[in-house]
Parts: structure tokens; C-alpha cells; sequence
């Protein structure tokens, strides 16, 4: 189908709010694949159990994410709806019913994976944008959200064979979909850092380039306003916050002896490039955090 001048120019800018760093090839390639789409009042996206081979990008008007028993999920502005679906490949959960009119471009999942695997800042940029949504709602509900005890203290060996960082990668959520040859990869670039207990990690004002991952032991992360969040073995230190750059406004501490592996942002998505299992496998993890979220902001 031909994009007429009008309809360029209304994606381009879309896009480039959304991956403002995005090469001038891939801008191209993505606005052509794009496809306009009009909602009536009261029209559905999409219908509950329909298979999630296309997602929207909600431009104007208002929609709702609809399931019976749980309250709705109203979408407004921009939005993109029906992604979460896709990135876990399950049927839809919920329908999208539109409130008003509402107008939408609409990209075919099989299209955007491919682009995402083809484009190493597309897909930075689309970690980053789930990340950040996640982490939004994550700041409004720590008070909310369940305590983890710490555990007693443990002896912490000073260094991990790679055997040993494969076995604590494994342990990590967001790498449970990523597949053994993407972490023996990963583990083979891992530093091992070992902490005795209240021994920092990362004060405030760090880079932030850098991710950690928990082998064993607990951390404490405090946020600049006074948030604290516990981390113990498997988790990912600042979890979504680790995939939009907020680390910055974190300390981390280790409440016990603990055993924490670092690698670096940039050698990590070198990976991801390598890898595709290991972009679903952050896309996945970063989609189930965002629906875990808002399902406490709507209970």
C-alpha cells in the first residue's frame, strides 16, 4: 500500500518521539510497515483470545482493555496497546474496545520482532520505553508491595568459575527465556564482585551503565526519596530501573556477604544482537513486570 506524503509525515513523528536515535533506514522501513486504523465508539482492537499478531499505536482518542471480572484498563494519548500480548505470545487476555473515536497506526508483530532483531537501537529503545513504563509504576507502588526478609549471613566466595556464573545467571528472572548459549555468552563477559555485609555497591550519582545481578546473599537499593527495596538472590539490582537509566538515583548495599556479577550495558546488548532469544527474554520479563504492576494499580 502506498503512504501518501501526509501519512509520512504523521509516523515519522511518531517515531521519532518514540526512538528518537533511530537510524534513517530503519525510520523508513518502519513507516512503511506501519497501517492506519480508525475506531468507532464502541468498536473493538481487538477481542479476547483473538492471537496477538498485531499491536496498536493508540495516536488519538481513548480505549479500554477489557476482561469480565477485573476492572478495565484505560488507555488514552499515546499509547501502545496489545504489545504485552505479542512479547509473551499467548492469546489476548483482554479486548480493546474503544470509548470515543480514536485513531491508531498498527504494526504486525512478526514485523516489529524482525526489526527489532535487525535494529540494536530500535530494540535499546524498546527495552528502555517498557522499562520505563514499569518503572513509573513501580516508584508509586513500593509502599505497597510485599517485604522480603533477609536472610542470615553466608560466606560469600571470592570469585565464580563460569560454570558457577552460569548457574546464578539461570537463577535470574529476566534471563529465563534467554536461552543456554545466550547465557554461557553472558556469563563469560560477567565480572564477579564481593560484598561483606553494608559494603556498597553503587552509591547515588552512579553511571549507570552497568548491570547487577544478585548470585547470592541480599542487597538493599535506596532510592534518593527514601525508598528502600530488598534484592536477594536472582533478582536483577533496580530491576526495570536498570533498562531506562534511572540507577543513577539509587545506592546499593549488602545487608549480608554477598556475591553480585556485573556486565555492561554495552557488552550486554552486543549479546542481545548475537542473540535473539535474549531481546524476547528482556521484552518478556519486562512485559510480565508492567502487567504484574498494573494489575495492583487496578485491584
Amino acid at each position: 500500500m502506498t503512504v501518501t506524503d501526509s501519512q509520512r509525515v504523521r509516523r515519522e513523528l511518531l517515531l521519532r518521539s518514540l526512538f528518537p536515535t533511530m537510524p534513517e533506514a530503519a525510520n523508513l522501513r518502519f513507516i512503511d510497515i506501519l497501517e492506519d486504523l480508525e475506531l468507532p465508539v464502541g468498536a473493538l482492537a481487538f477481542a479476547q483470545g483473538d492471537t496477538p499478531d498485531r499491536f496498536l499505536f493508540l495516536t488519538e482518542g481513548r480505549v479500554a482493555l477489557e476482561t469480565e471480572g477485573l476492572p478495565s484498563i484505560e488507555l488514552s494519548g499515546f499509547s501502545v496497546v496489545g504489545v504485552v500480548d505479542a512479547v509473551l505470545e499467548r492469546p489476548r487476555l483482554r479486548a480493546c474496545r474503544a470509548l470515543e473515536p480514536s485513531k491508531a497506526f498498527v504494526i504486525r508483530a512478526v514485523d516489529w520482532f524482525d526489526l527489532l532483531e535487525d535494529n540494536a537501537e530500535v530494540a535499546r529503545a524498546a527495552v528502555k520505553n517498557f522499562a520505563t513504563r514499569s518503572y513509573e509504576l513501580w516508584q508509586q507502588l513500593v509502599p505497597r508491595l510485599p517485604k522480603k526478609s533477609v536472610p542470615p549471613p553466608g560466606i560469600a566466595p571470592s570469585k565464580l568459575e563460569n560454570y558457577d556464573k552460569i548457574l546464578a545467571l539461570r537463577q535470574a528472572s529476566f534471563l529465563r527465556r534467554a536461552g543456554m548459549q545466550a547465557i554461557a555468552s553472558l556469563a563469560a563477559i560477567a565480572e564477579t564482585i564481593t560484598l561483606d555485609a553494608g559494603e556498597p555497591l553503587f552509591e547515588v550519582g552512579n553511571h549507570g551503565e552497568d548491570f547487577f545481578i544478585v548470585a547470592s546473599g541480599s542487597l538493599e537499593l535506596a532510592h534518593t526519596s527514601g525508598a528502600h527495596f530488598t534484592h536477594d538472590t536472582g533478582d536483577l539490582v533496580g530491576g526495570p530501573a536498570a533498562f531506562c537509566n534511572a540507577l543513577p538515583s539509587f545506592a546499593a548495599r549488602a545487608q549480608t556477604s554477598a556475591v553480585v556479577l556485573r556486565i555492561s550495558q554495552q557488552e550486554f546488548y552486543d549479546q542481545a544482537e548475537e542473540h535473539g532469544r535474549l531481546l524476547r527474554g528482556i521484552l518478556a520479563f519486562l512485559a510480565s513486570e508492567l502487567e504484574s504492576l498494573q494489575a495492583i494499580t487496578v485491584a
